[in-house]
């Protein structure tokens, strides 16, 4: 089986175990919560307003080191905002959240830690896919052989190595959604998170 076919596969068995997950989580106890050391991530009654709209009302779940967990619901369940919070773009009006056992999402170290694939593709058109990952890289003090290796790393993993030294721009949605998660992993982070990583993705 080739990388690319395993990893797409991957992903796809993702979106099976968010089902089991969140049957999981539909049993536990609504209000209690009890943040174990091991958590990666553990959300604490969490609340998001956008004016009179609850966007995230009272969420609380934990995420244990090695654990696929996902968050599945209609358009305006708040999944998005909560991913948001999570990496501290959103700030939420009440609850708390910790990463690694960290409170403040927007820490340097903490960020080093989270892979992030938002919802909006988030690369540069106007470079090359390679370059793409370089800038990505540098962002978290990458270099020298370490980033080079890292940058050919990721490409042949998302089968984006022929097409290296191509702008952006010119790749299809699929392939622009691909260097999307290679940017996200290309500084090897501790917790990713991907808001609908594979829309526009072949299966191959």
């Amino acid at each position: 089986m080739s990388k690319n076919k395993s990893f797409f596969l991957q992903v796809q068995h993702f979106y099976i175990n968010c089902v089991y997950l969140i049957l999981q989580y539909k049993y536990r106890q609504k209000n209690v919560f009890t943040y174990k050391e091991e958590c990666m991530i553990a959300i604490e009654h969490l609340q998001k307003k956008y004016g009179a709209i609850k966007a995230v009302d009272d969420l609380s779940f934990e995420i244990q080191k090695g654990e696929t967990f996902g968050l599945l619901g209609p358009n305006g369940a708040g999944k998005t905002t909560t991913i948001n919070m999570i990496v501290g773009i959103l700030k939420p009006d009440s609850g708390r959240i910790r990463l690694n056992g960290e409170t403040d999402p927007t820490q340097k170290k903490i960020r080093r830690q989270i892979g992030n694939t938002p919802q909006a593709l988030a690369i540069y058109e106007n470079l090359t896919a390679e370059e793409n990952l370089i800038f990505f890289g540098k962002l978290y003090n990458l270099c020298g052989k370490v980033l080079k290796q890292r940058v050919k790393y990721c490409l042949d993993l998302v089968g984006l190595t022929n097409r290296k030294d191509d702008l952006a721009k010119t790749f299809s949605g699929g392939m622009k959604r691909r260097l999307n998660l290679a940017a996200a992993i290309i500084h090897e982070p501790q917790i990713l998170l991907f808001d609908e990583p594979t829309v526009g993705v072949d299966p191959q």
